[in-house]
């Protein structure tokens, strides 16, 4: 991803993102490069993150209002999504849960969400 898209993605979702983020996808993680989590957990296409924030936005999530402090990063194919808030700086993801309606704390950090997405794909 480059700096027009984030921009892109700023503009059309209307939220400002972290520059934690924003360095994340600017410099896609080698270990997910090639993996399904360029289309699932840490989605690396521009128009793919906006869809995916808008439609939850506009059209709430199972019958619910969608938290606007989080921000969809990914998602694994079930109804489920990585999220950040946005409104913070530090980068650390949880996890909204359809079955559950809830959001779970998922990983502290990037290496964490790294390591534990893996192994779940793995």
């Amino acid at each position: 991803m480059n700096q027009e898209e984030i921009e892109s993605i700023e503009e059309k979702t209307g939220i400002k993102l972290p520059e934690s983020y924003k360095q994340i996808v600017l410099n896609y993680p080698n270990e997910l490069l090639g993996t399904e989590a360029e289309d699932f957990g840490l989605l690396n296409d521009a128009e793919s993150i906006i869809e995916e924030n808008n439609e939850v936005r506009s059209n709430g999530y199972f019958g619910e209002a969608w938290p606007e402090r989080y921000f969809i990063i990914g998602q694994n194919g079930c109804g489920d999504y990585y999220v950040i808030n946005h409104e913070n700086q530090e980068f650390s993801v949880g996890f909204a849960c359809h079955e559950a309606m809830a959001c779970n704390p998922y990983a502290e950090n990037l290496a964490e969400f790294i390591s534990k997405y893996l192994n779940e794909i793995g």
